[in-house]
């Protein structure tokens, strides 16, 4: 699994395209993206100093929405890993639109 997120994490778009051109919805949706990549990282055990430099990248959440993501209890099973995952992104999202 953490060869599979590791490529993830050097392949997921990031949200660097959240600009002004882009409608609320889809900035939304792309801080979820970037939400759900670092709470992938978060599950597969990957440390958080190496995660902090994703705050960078232009368009991408904060890093206390990193530093939130490992306040989260780390899953062992893939069913939970994954519904932590999704509640993560929903968080994010969900700020992220009641913010707008």
């Amino acid at each position: 699994m953490r060869r599979t997120v590791l490529t993830m994490l050097l392949l997921a778009p990031l949200p660097a395209q959240a600009t002004s051109n882009h409608s609320p919805h889809q900035i939304c949706h792309l801080r979820g993206s970037w939400a759900a990549v670092v709470m992938t990282a978060r599950q597969a055990g990957l440390p958080l100093s190496g995660q902090l430099h994703l705050e960078k990248a232009p368009g991408a959440g904060t890093r206390d929405e990193i530093l939130a993501a490992y306040e989260h209890p780390r899953f062992s099973t893939a069913p939970m890993q994954q519904r932590a995952i999704e509640d993560y992104r929903n968080e994010v999202e969900l700020r992220c639109f009641k913010n707008q």
